[in-house]
């Protein structure tokens, strides 16, 4: 796994991962990074978001490009809430 990926997996363990809002059209989670930050992470129409800087800068080109670590913890927890079904 990427480093990034790794790190959204240790978000995703230590429970830093808290659900906003979740259905099929939309979903928003608040991630608390490793620096004690919350990221806003949401989904709308496919289009995955973050409003943390690594994000913000990475993908500024064309936006979803990219894949930062708060993005990655929420992935994760999706996928668990999808095998909970």
């Amino acid at each position: 796994m990427g480093n990034r990926m790794n790190e959204g997996f240790k978000l995703y363990t230590d429970g830093n991962v808290e659900i906003e809002l979740f259905d099929d059209d939309l979903m928003i989670f608040s991630v608390q990074g490793s620096k004690n930050d919350t990221y806003q992470v949401s989904m709308n129409e496919n289009m995955w978001l973050c409003d943390c800087d690594d994000y913000q800068y990475r993908s500024e080109k064309e936006p979803g490009s990219f894949v930062c670590k708060h993005l990655w913890a929420a992935f994760f927890k999706v996928a668990e809430l999808k095998n909970e079904d």
